[in-house]
């Protein structure tokens, strides 16, 4: 009877502060959201080393411009927790930039039909990926790569080498207006993160697709369709990419034959480095939308404290190779550790070995 009241008085002490503390810390540790502190230590610093950074303007334009790429780059993550790289990502959102302008503007379609005939294409250009990859068996580096100079080239034929003008003033609402203060893009992020965090995490479809990425063969041996899986990643991140250039339309209000290039290094750089926080080892959607973040504010700081302008490809150029170290470390670690965590899938695939079958 002591025992069983010794029991009941240790359940009921839960609420003892250390052994609230020994729950929560360690998701407070610095090894899973070393992120978060670095982004509040430069919030700090470039406040104090700079008069501008802190104004309200400055904080909105980092929220508001790296929406965009925020988009993008949860797109991508879902292409790499399959195990295999997207970079078309930069031509297929240039591409829908382009053709829902040409809509719009010279096809007159109403707004809502040029966006969902857009997103079809970018659909359509995410399937071939995953086919290439999946049937043809070719690298998907390599295929990716290929279909995006074929995207860019499209760009140029679509768009006859000139930006598109005469967007309709309700489109370009779509990003250009505010809620609560708040630009409605900052909105996208939250929704659309919210979204594949939960499909992602929270459903067998999400564990069936980190498995596929953890390793394509012992998953298809359990059992689970991979190639589906790896072209629905394809898919996914093609029609998120659209997404993202259709956003930019709005944004600008012209369909730029510039656009999409600029956002394929942040992409992957926050998508790797996303992959050290939160859940060491895995990709996931927070942490790639911290990795956006952080990153921005890394080189707006700079910028604002008179850095140059190769300031900030050389910056997103180390944090992606600091990025892929680190991740590359934590899957060792991973697959060092004991029996009982291994299963799990979804851990960050080797870049040598993301496009084998």
């Amino acid at each position: 009877m002591q025992k069983e009241s010794t029991g009941g008085t240790a359940v009921e002490g839960g609420g003892n502060p250390l052994t609230a503390w020994r729950r929560i810390g360690p998701a407070l540790s610095p090894r899973k959201i070393s992120g978060v502190y670095i982004l509040l230590a430069l919030i700090v610093f470039y406040s104090l080393a700079t008069t501008t950074f802190f104004e309200t303007t400055t904080l909105r334009t980092i929220a508001t411009e790296q929406a965009i790429t925020a988009i993008v780059a949860m797109g991508l993550t879902v292409a790499l927790a399959a195990g295999v790289f997207d970079l078309s990502i930069a031509g297929t959102m240039g591409l829908a930039n382009i053709v829902v302008a040409k809509l719009m503007a010279d096809g007159g379609l109403d707004p809502v039909v040029a966006i969902l005939l857009t997103l079809i294409v970018g659909a359509f250009i995410g399937l071939v990926n995953g086919l290439l990859v999946t049937k043809a068996r070719i690298d998907p580096f390599i295929a990716t790569l290929g279909t995006n100079s074929i995207l860019l080239a499209a760009i140029f034929v679509v768009s006859n080498n000139q930006n598109v003008l005469g967007i309709p003033g309700s489109f370009q609402s779509i990003a250009g207006n505010e809620l609560l203060g708040i630009p409605l893009p900052v909105f996208y992020v939250l929704g659309l993160a919210l979204l594949l965090w939960y499909v992602l995490a929270c459903t067998p479809l999400g564990r069936r697709l980190y498995a596929t990425g953890g390793g394509r063969e012992v998953a298809r041996l359990a059992g689970v369709p991979t190639t589906r899986y790896v072209i629905g990643a394809f898919v996914t991140s093609a029609v998120v990419a659209s997404l993202a250039g259709i956003l930019v339309v709005s944004t600008i209000g012209t369909g730029s034959t510039e656009v999409g290039a600029s956002y394929l290094l942040p992409a992957f750089a926050a998508g790797f480095l996303g992959a050290t926080q939160f859940r060491p080892g895995r990709f996931n959607i927070w942490g790639t939308v911290l990795a956006v973040y952080l990153l921005a504010t890394g080189v707006k700081g700079l910028v604002l404290m008179g850095a140059d302008v190769w300031v900030p490809d050389l910056f997103n150029g180390l944090a992606l190779i600091v990025a892929v170290g680190l991740s590359g470390i934590q899957r060792r670690a991973k697959r060092k550790a004991p029996a009982r965590t291994s299963g799990t899938g979804g851990a960050a695939p080797d870049p040598k070995q993301a496009g084998e079958a």
